[in-house]
Formats: structure tokens, C-alpha cells, sequence
């Protein structure tokens, strides 16, 4: 086995891994603007969708999209009735006047 290969992935996704994404950017904005417990709740939120991506990744999901048009249009069509649904709900909820994502303080 050589591990050149190995050794330019690594030096390639070292960087990538320590810079500050948009989670960490969504949970220090959590933390700012309420109490430590948002922050936490957001930072596991956040943990939890990497770990489902993750799995998914493993068992196949990335490859069979990839390989396959049909199972890719079937992800993109649920994913956009999931963000449709996501919309009516926060506008309903603006209706109404409450707030959709965060507690009133």
C-alpha cells in the first residue's frame, strides 16, 4: 500500500476540519443572542445531522444517488416538500405572531 495518497488526503482536509463552519458560526450566534442552553441544544442539533449524513454516507445513500438519476430526483423532491413545508409553517407562525424559531425572551 503507498501512502502518499493517504498523506496528501490528510494534509488536504487537515485545514478544511479546523476551520470554523457555518455550525460553529450558528452556535456562537445562539449563545450570544440567548441562553448557554440554545447554544448547546444548536451544537447537538448540529452534531445529530452530521451523524445521520454520515450513515448515510456509509450504507450507500451517496452512492446510489450519485449512480442514479431517479433516486436523485426522489431525494430533491422530498427534501424541496420538507422546505416548502418548513415555509408555510414559519409563515403561519409569523401570522399569528408568534415567533417560529426561538423562544421569546
Amino acid at each position: 500500500m503507498q501512502w502518499h495518497p493517504a498523506l496528501g488526503f490528510v494534509a488536504a482536509v487537515t485545514p478544511l476540519t479546523l476551520i470554523p463552519g457555518t455550525s460553529f458560526t450558528l452556535v456562537t450566534q445562539q449563545v450570544i443572542a440567548g441562553p448557554r442552553s440554545d447554544g448547546v441544544r444548536t451544537a447537538f442539533s448540529s452534531a445529530c445531522g452530521l451523524l445521520v449524513h454520515a450513515t448515510f454516507a456509509a450504507v450507500g445513500l451517496s452512492t446510489l444517488v450519485t449512480s442514479s438519476a431517479r433516486a436523485l430526483t426522489t431525494v430533491k423532491l422530498v427534501g424541496g416538500i420538507y422546505l416548502i413545508w418548513l415555509a408555510v409553517t414559519t409563515w403561519r407562525s409569523a401570522r399569528r405572531g408568534a415567533e417560529p424559531t426561538t423562544r421569546r425572551r
